[in-house]
């Protein structure tokens, strides 16, 4: 048991390390493009798509262990509202801010546009947490009256 833990640790590390230097090139790419093309879009897509995605690598480990329990699957739905939406909101700040409706820049990307004064990195913290619960919310319970405790 104790082999078969150090092995699957291993194996998720040497996955987060291939996910780190794919994600490193591909940034590198993509500000290179950026700067000729002066397209930021693409960027913007694909930190997000990154992020979020290892967000969703951060839960994995936890999703492995929901999903060998007995029950149907179900998403936690007070911890996507009060944790996922709020942090999706954050993290597709900058798409917001693009848009080509100004109700929408006006509106929804002030908060957004006055945390980007102080910092920028924030967006990507948020990303993060966006993938962290999007995959944790999903769990499996044995029974309604189980699911109606969380």
């Amino acid at each position: 048991m104790k082999k078969k833990s150090w092995l699957m640790y291993l194996i998720y590390a040497l996955i987060f390390a291939c996910y780190i230097l794919f994600s490193s090139k591909l940034f590198i790419s993509l500000d290179k493009e950026s700067k000729v093309t002066f397209n930021v879009i693409p960027i913007l897509i694909w930190s997000s798509v990154l992020f979020i995605g290892l967000g969703v690598l951060l839960g994995v480990e936890r999703f492995l262990l929901e999903i060998r329990k007995e029950g149907r699957l179900r998403v936690n739905l007070p911890k996507f509202i009060f944790l996922g939406l709020p942090s999706l909101y954050f993290s597709l700040g900058l798409f917001l801010a693009y848009s080509p409706i100004n109700f929408f820049k006006q509106t929804f990307t002030y908060p957004i546009l006055r945390l980007l004064l102080i910092k920028s990195d924030f967006l990507a913290i948020f990303q993060i947490i966006f993938g962290y619960v999007l995959i944790t919310s999903i769990v499996k319970v044995k029974s309604e009256q189980e699911y109606m405790k969380l």
